[in-house]
């Protein structure tokens, strides 16, 4: 088969895709004697693996537990040059789709990141750790570094011009992307709970515990403080495809793997809806008489439980990715997100979007914006280097000292400065090489061009690429044969994941990066084109 053709003029939304590639200036990247340049750097494998990579596969097997490998998962060298998505090694250069499962989102040579890290090495902060939930930390003295609350400041104020109808936001870091889902549980429950108790009173919260058996737990109180029960009936509703975490607060939401499932203890106030189902998904399980009204009827709270329903007033939060990640890589649809967003804001209920990996990818910062919504609180990590919970500041009143802490969220230094900078870049760095277009339009438009591209990869091999579909830089292609296509992709040069249920048709996430560039977008497209090729072929 001939190889894919690329037109030679290309424009989307305005944006010459082509004359991009007279622009490329990038300077070698050299780690001892080995060099790579982003702007002629090229995927392709010029040996095979060596004795090494499986020497570090056994030694990985032998010192640790087993987590999500696989036999043929690929062996990073470190010690070799990594310039935008190509890494190099001692096998030949590789077109890395993975980024880290969604990690990496700007080239690492980035001049943001290079001066952050001279400034924190010029002034002995690199290795800096400070405990941000006990000390207040300052960066006022420090040129060129800065402190948790300017990285919070920069993304309260982003997020309040996308999110207008919200007044003000807050910031929680943490550590992990499933630290940041559980802070924005704890965080819903917390205030949903207050509010209800405010509105209803101590005996009616009596009564319920009552009918659901649940006890009071005897700790010191102070003179004006709350009392304490066994356990809190605050439900939260998540989706069905849906991955927000391995941890156990968080995996009660997830619900895309066996994997994650088997042999953990779940919370008994979950539930889910299908994802992108109606837009009444979530107000066809919600019970909406008032609680003192299903109190006094037949069988109680407990009956409405147990008939499949939840009250709305113990309806804390909903939780969805606008963009589903492990689940498959399936955008949200507006009608189903405005349709549940409109049930949280009628019932007071707090609406959770989960950015944890698409942040910064769909051509918005928030991957929200798509679907006309506005949440309450969004969870994000991963490309944001922190865990990041960011709420609506007016829960700040309902949130109690040690509502929830950590060791390191906002006090790892090095991570703080990282992730200013790669907000500063996505909201406000100006590259040359786009011609005015910011990070976040450049990616929107290299979606489209590779989605397009793909499109006539599919016109070629209509039997095995069965679909293409994405957002942004978040984009899905769904073949036959996926383990096969995904290990020959290995070998050709190109690392790519798997996502979603793996059968007869499984699909494959393919990341860009916000600073990708027209060369990349085609060099993917005719590699994809090449491996089909090979895989068809037997």
């Amino acid at each position: 088969m001939d190889p894919l053709p690329i037109e030679p003029n290309v424009v989307i939304d305005g944006y010459d895709l082509t004359a991009e590639k007279a622009r490329y200036r990038f300077p070698d990247v050299t780690i001892g004697s080995r060099t790579l340049n982003r702007g002629t750097a090229k995927a392709e494998v010029t040996g095979a693996e060596d004795d090494g990579h499986a020497g570090a596969r056994a030694e990985h097997a032998s010192q640790m537990f087993v987590t999500t490998h696989d036999a043929g998962s690929p062996v990073i060298e470190l010690g070799h040059p990594v310039a935008g998505p190509y890494v190099s090694s001692s096998a030949g250069v590789y077109l890395d789709l993975m980024l880290g499962c969604a990690q990496k989102i700007v080239d690492e040579n980035h001049p943001f990141f290079r001066d952050a890290v001279r400034h924190l090495f010029q002034q002995g902060m690199l290795l800096r750790r400070e405990i941000n939930t006990d000390d207040y930390i300052t960066a006022e003295a420090a040129e060129g570094v800065h402190g948790p609350q300017e990285l919070a400041a920069l993304l309260n104020r982003a997020a309040r011009a996308r999110f207008v109808s919200v007044k003000g936001w807050r910031s929680f870091f943490c550590n992990s992307g499933t630290e940041a889902v559980e802070a924005a549980i704890k965080l819903c429950c917390l205030v949903r709970w207050r509010r209800l108790l405010q509105r209803v009173g101590a005996p009616t919260i009596e009564k319920v515990m009552a009918d659901l058996g649940i006890e009071r737990v005897a700790f010191d109180r102070e003179p004006d403080g709350e009392e304490v029960w066994a356990d809190y009936p605050m439900f939260l509703v998540a989706t069905d495809g849906a991955f927000h975490g391995r941890t156990l607060g968080s995996l009660g939401l997830t619900r895309s793997k066996r994997a994650h499932q088997i042999g953990y203890p779940k919370s008994r106030w979950v539930r889910h809806v299908a994802y992108n189902g109606g837009p009444d998904a979530l107000e066809a399980i919600l019970d909406s008489r008032p609680l003192a009204e299903i109190l006094e009827a037949d069988g109680g709270v407990a009956k409405v439980i147990a008939d499949g329903k939840i009250p709305t007033d113990l309806c804390a939060g909903f939780v969805a990715e606008g963009f589903q990640g492990e689940g498959g890589y399936v955008p949200g649809e507006r009608a189903f997100f405005e349709g549940v967003a409109a049930t949280c804001r009628r019932e007071g209920i707090l609406f959770v979007a989960d950015e944890v990996q698409s942040m910064g990818r769909t051509g918005k910062l928030f991957s929200i914006e798509h679907l006309n919504v506005a949440p309450d609180v969004i969870a994000m990590a991963k490309a944001s280097f922190l865990g990041i919970c960011l709420a609506r500041a007016d829960f700040e009143a309902y949130l109690h000292a040690g509502w929830h802490s950590n060791t390191w969220g906002g006090g790892k230094i090095f991570d703080v400065n990282m992730a200013y900078a790669t907000f500063d870049a996505l909201l406000n760095y100006e590259d040359a090489i786009f011609d005015g277009n910011g990070y976040l339009e450049n990616i929107a438009i290299k979606g489209e061009y590779l989605r397009r591209l793909l499109e006539k990869v599919r016109e070629r091999h209509p039997d095995t690429l069965k679909d293409v579909r994405g957002r942004g830089g978040m984009i899905a292609i769904s073949v036959k044969r996926r383990d096969e296509v995904l290990e020959t992709a290995w070998r050709h040069g190109l690392k790519m994941l798997g996502c979603g249920p793996d059968d007869e048709v499984g699909s494959i996430r393919l990341l860009l990066m916000a600073d990708t560039l027209t060369k990349e977008v085609e060099e993917i497209a005719v590699k994809i084109d090449e491996v089909l090729t090979v895989v068809e072929a037997g």
